[in-house]
């Protein structure tokens, strides 16, 4: 990569028998000059501040926890962690913020997704789904922004949080930054909020 150093270095998942020595592994990259910040990935809230009081023992910040968080998979809202991620200054970056597709429409009862994905969004869960959707993509209209735009946005709207799509084209990509610059009404993040929380995926 020809690079002197990396942006963001993380722990992608939380050691089994113990994290003092992944962490002080962290450390010691941010001070040899390899990394300019450190994170962690699908940490619970006491292994997120255990690894915080760690760095911060030697004035090293906790840059980020990256977690399954989307509208309508918000355990980290359950759990503590996103409250924690707010308290500590940490980076709740969200992987699979579109719900592998399911929120963007592109599934539906007579069309699911095949493979693992089919075994989480059955026919029965995708019709429950559909008034979300169904408000999503009005929302998006109202705004000229796709159904994805709009479920983005709604996360950006959490404050704290860093959604990352994967994207797999260029055209992916730019679909991706139109959920910038703009932000939905409170009321309507309060509305997809209550039309998502009875949702629970298999």
């Amino acid at each position: 990569m020809e690079l002197s150093s990396v942006d963001l270095y993380q722990l992608h998942w939380p050691g089994i028998w113990g994290n003092e020595g992944y962490i002080d592994g962290l450390g010691d990259a941010v001070e040899q000059g390899l990394v300019k910040a450190v994170g962690v990935s699908n940490y619970s809230e006491k292994r997120l501040r255990d690894a915080y009081e760690q760095l911060k023992r030697r004035g090293i910040p906790l840059a980020s926890n990256q977690v399954n968080y989307s509208l309508i998979y918000r355990l980290p809202e359950q759990n503590g962690v996103k409250a924690a991620c707010d308290e500590l200054g940490v980076t709740l970056i969200a992987y699979s913020p579109i719900a592998q597709g399911a929120l963007t429409g592109k599934y539906t009862p007579e069309n699911p997704p095949t493979g693992p994905r089919g075994q989480i969004y059955t026919p029965e869960f995708l019709t429950k789904l559909q008034p979300l959707i169904n408000r999503i993509k009005e929302i998006g209209e109202s705004y000229n922004k796709t159904s994805t735009q709009v479920v983005l946005n709604w996360l950006i709207a959490q404050e704290n949080v860093v959604p990352i799509p994967g994207a797999k084209n260029a055209e992916q990509a730019k679909e991706f930054g139109g959920a910038l610059g703009w932000r939905l009404t409170q009321q309507e993040i309060d509305q997809l909020r209550s039309l998502a929380s009875e949702l629970k995926p298999v």
